[in-house]
């Protein structure tokens, strides 16, 4: 244990020593001046060209976009054509259902019209049975088992 604590204290005491040896400047030369002057240019020539990339990435955005407006257009007009094509299709089933109803009317109207005389003749010729059976009694009978007298 001993021998690690004076190991221990003799890179205590030896730690300045090697702190100098690395705080010791290194002289800045012109060929050090000549790689930073091309490697700043080098830079500079990579921003100028990704500044390029990017402004015809820019552009084909632009005309992305310009697809897209085209597209949203195309989009509009068609639910125009459908709204249209809804507001015939309800005209249509409104004049079908106004021809059908007018139609069922008019069946009735006609049937109505059609029976009336009809039934004036039928009260006619149970009028002239009701006098007839007055006269003869087996007719009267008959007409009061029919439910007629």
């Amino acid at each position: 244990m001993k021998t690690f604590v004076t190991i221990l204290w003799m890179m205590m005491l030896l730690q300045p020593l090697f702190l100098r040896a690395e705080g010791k400047e290194v002289p800045f030369t012109l060929d050090d001046r000549d790689r930073l002057i091309r490697t700043e240019q080098k830079v500079e020539s990579m921003r100028n060209e990704m500044n390029m990339r990017f402004e015809s990435v820019d552009k084909r955005f632009e005309s992305v976009d310009k697809r897209f407006d085209a597209i949203d257009k195309r989009f509009d007009a068609i639910d125009k054509r459908f709204d249209q094509l809804f507001s015939f299709l309800w005209a249509i089933i409104g004049t079908f259902t106004s021809i059908v109803i007018s139609l069922i009317g008019f069946a009735f109207w006609d049937r109505k019209l059609a029976v009336r005389p009809v039934k004036i003749e039928q009260d006619k010729i149970l009028h002239v049975l009701q006098d007839y059976a007055k006269q003869q009694p087996r007719l009267s009978e008959i007409l009061k088992n029919a439910g007629l007298l």
